[in-house]
């Protein structure tokens, strides 16, 4: 499970809004705090914040694209400003990425569930290694197909 979260730091979060409605956000910060918790800084995610106010439950997928695996993170989430846990947390972030973030807060996940997720063309192919091949190929196709979408229509620049 490790592995998996260092290696890809994306996640998708599920969320439920106020009015209890499902919200799916990305997150590219996504931790490992402890033997028991996940945390991500909340950079741009009001909605995120807002949600976990109202209802602290949290998923978290985090998924290797090559291996077609990886982990369901299912807990409570409490956020956190201005305290020890904020202060650790971004430390952590900046060591590791260098860059500095303006974070409004840090999401920590008491994790009370864990479950595999594994793709179902594993019964295609032999094993991990067939299909981390298969999709380092098939990756590489879908990459110049989108390359050569943005070289005709020009780069995305943030505002």
């Amino acid at each position: 499970m490790r592995a998996v979260i260092a290696a890809q730091r994306l996640c998708f979060a599920a969320t439920v809004t106020p009015d209890g409605r499902p919200n799916l956000s990305p997150k590219g910060t996504i931790r490992v705090w402890d033997d028991q918790h996940l945390f991500f800084c909340d950079i741009a995610s009001p909605g995120t914040r807002a949600n976990l106010l109202a209802h602290p439950w949290i998923e978290v997928n985090i998924v290797d694209t090559a291996s077609r695996r990886g982990y369901r993170f299912l807990g409570r989430a409490s956020l956190h400003t201005d305290d020890e846990v904020y202060r650790v947390a971004i430390r952590r972030l900046e060591a590791e990425e260098g860059h500095r973030y303006q974070v409004a807060s840090v999401v920590l996940i008491a994790v009370e569930r864990a479950l595999p997720l594994y793709s179902p063309g594993y019964q295609h192919v032999p094993d991990e290694w067939a299909m981390r091949g298969l999709w380092k190929e098939r990756r590489a196709e879908l990459d110049a197909g989108f390359e050569a979408h943005i070289h005709s229509r020009g780069p995305f620049r943030a505002i």
